[in-house]
């Protein structure tokens, strides 16, 4: 089970938590994401585009809770990895301490 701080794009201050297992997949966390925040997220689970918070394309440091309060725009993903292989299991791409 891993503990995954989430944010809204676009909405400055919108953190929650997700609890998962580690051995779920993408499209699952997507479901858990919609069901915790359905009151902001309004598009289908399915549709929603999840990017790894690290800096770098995936090799840099995590986003800090500073960059998550004063909110991440459209155009500050460019450098964040997209999460688009829903059936990946979230240990095989980097949400796991393993």
């Amino acid at each position: 089970m891993v503990k995954l701080f989430c944010a809204i794009v676009g909405e400055a201050g919108s953190v929650f938590e997700v609890k998962i297992d580690d051995a779920e997949s993408v499209s699952a966390l997507k479901k858990a994401i919609k069901a915790e925040s359905s009151a902001t997220t309004t598009c289908d689970a399915k549709d929603l585009q999840l990017f790894l918070a690290k800096k770098d394309g995936g090799a840099g440091a995590w986003l800090t809770e500073k960059d998550v309060k004063e909110g991440v725009s459209d155009s500050d993903t460019s450098d964040l990895e997209l999460l688009d292989v829903a059936g990946a299991p979230l240990n095989l791409v980097g949400l796991s301490v393993e």
